[in-house]
């Protein structure tokens, strides 16, 4: 069976995809044909793209930490009061001095170090990645060239990395025009489509907005949510996953991902629709239209994970709640 894999940008929360792709391997689907993602998606999907395997990629995920990947040494300081207000003046300094609170230098040095001088037309598996050039408007989808440069530039968070520079084009964030880049995999027209959104929008409180930063990432995803409500509805299947955390709260990376893992496992008859053979999928639409079965099987009041908003599915006729 040949489908798509479409991984959305999060920061963080994008560790939840791992948990996904843990699931699918769990359940023995086939590897997919073209994956296409942004920020944290489009990681974690190069990753997936070039061999490795979930396990992999957990393993990695608990081990990092985000003060290795950042130049400014005030952000490697502990996490004190006295640390914040060096890190607070430290940051003011940078943004007036500069485009970002980082260089990216490190970050980019990482990702040199994982993928080497790897093209991205070299993969085993077809990928893509989007970027945002804040010249045009305009998003910029990555599917040749180097890995590295494209990955860097799809993870460009406005004002914390700073942005690439690349053909007259200042390029930052895939997530400012183009989140879940279903429309990217649409395009490549390599079957179903499989996403994984761990950042849907949800009404926000005025006791998380007591800041300059949650003031700026609430921004950020008021923006993408807006541009991403077309490409969300191309998706066969979207699962969803979130616990409300910042794009860069690291800490626990085992609890996101096996968040990701329950929202896949609460979505198996969904999964099972999915990955069924064409055949499978006429017969059971000519079922449903004779009256002999729903239309999909709903999640369960009680399918919920305490805490959290309730993950799962959506096929693209369900509306949001």
């Amino acid at each position: 069976m040949r489908w798509s894999l479409v991984l959305s940008g999060g920061g963080a929360r994008g560790l939840a995809h791992i948990g996904i792709i843990r699931e699918l391997e769990r359940r023995g689907v086939p590897r997919p044909s073209f994956i296409a993602g942004t920020s944290m998606g489009a990681l974690l999907g190069a990753m997936y793209a070039s061999g490795w395997d979930g396990a992999r990629l957990e393993e990695y995920a608990r081990g990092f930490e985000l003060r290795d990947f950042l130049e400014n040494p005030a952000f490697k300081l502990p996490d004190m009061m006295l640390s914040r207000l060096v890190q607070a003046g430290s940051a003011i300094s940078s943004l007036l001095r500069g485009r970002s609170l980082d260089s990216g230098a490190r970050a980019r040095a990482e990702l040199a170090r994982i993928f080497g001088n790897t093209s991205i037309e070299d993969l085993p598996i077809p990928f893509a990645c989007t970027a945002t050039d804040l010249i045009s408007g305009m998003p910029v989808v990555f599917d040749s060239g180097s890995l590295v440069d494209a990955l860097r530039a799809s993870m460009s968070f406005p004002g914390v990395f700073a942005p690439v520079l690349r053909d007259g084009m200042i390029l930052v964030d895939g997530g400012v025009l183009d989140n879940l880049p279903c429309d990217v995999a649409k395009a490549r027209k390599v079957g179903r489509i499989l996403a994984s959104d761990v950042s849907p929008f949800e009404p926000a409180t005025p006791e998380s907005l007591t800041n300059g930063i949650a003031l700026m990432f609430r921004c950020f995803d008021v923006a993408s949510s807006h541009a991403q409500k077309e490409a969300d509805s191309m998706a066969d299947l979207t699962l969803y996953s979130t616990d409300g955390r910042s794009p860069f709260q690291f800490e626990d990376a085992g609890a996101i991902i096996e968040l990701g893992q329950r929202s896949a496992s609460l979505a198996a008859a969904d999964l099972d629709s999915f990955f069924a053979s064409a055949p499978i999928r006429a017969a059971k639409r000519v079922a449903e239209a004779l009256g002999f079965s729903r239309s999909r099987r709903r999640r369960a009041p009680g399918n919920r994970v305490p805490g959290n908003r309730v993950p799962g599915s959506r096929e693209p006729s369900d509306q949001r709640a």
